[in-house]
């Protein structure tokens, strides 16, 4: 239950908890402004192994969608129905990253512990790179690039994944239900 808390504390309620704290006063400025929240391609695609993940990332997919949906609403009613957008919302999904997430957590493990450490022994992080992911900078030039596109949906590729074998893998996992599997 412990694990389940934390993970959806984290990947989802962080989020919302954010949105509700910044988002009513980027409202109230007017100014234009931007809410991007970082899900997962398991929240899309949900495949087994990591539930409490997963739900978590899905959990935080459906808020961002309904985020960007209302905030299309406020600007569609301040503007009566055209003008310049505002405010608004991405959901970023990227792909595999060399983050130091991993090492970060399996040092503060062996902390609590007193166990040795070995930053060898973590399989991959920003300063041991694995070959197939991208480096965080990919990603945020990759966002940004989107962004200026009008995605709503950033999907990041990664060095061993391509956007064509993402859509394959949502389709067949939305197809789930239209299949009825």
């Amino acid at each position: 239950r412990a694990a389940w808390e934390k993970t959806l504390g984290v990947n989802t309620w962080g989020p919302i908890h954010g949105c509700q704290a910044f988002v009513p006063a980027m409202r109230a400025s007017g100014a234009p402004g931007l809410v991007v929240n970082t899900g997962s391609k398991q929240g899309i695609t949900a495949p087994p192994g990591n539930l409490a993940y997963n739900v978590s990332k899905a959990a935080l997919k459906t808020f961002t969608e309904g985020l960007e949906h209302e905030l299309r609403q406020d600007d569609a009613t301040k503007a009566g129905g055209g003008g310049a957008r505002t405010l608004a919302a991405a959901l970023l999904v990227p792909g595999w990253v060399n983050t130091s997430i991993l090492l970060k957590s399996k040092r503060a493990e062996a902390e609590a512990t007193g166990a040795a450490f070995d930053a060898d022994e973590v399989f991959f992080h920003e300063a041991k790179p694995a070959k197939g992911a991208w480096m965080p900078d990919q990603v945020v030039d990759f966002l940004l690039q989107e962004l200026e596109a009008g995605r709503f949906y950033v999907i990041c590729p990664d060095n061993e994944v391509d956007r064509s074998t993402d859509n394959l893998r949502m389709t067949w996992a939305m197809q789930d239900i239209t299949c009825d599997r």
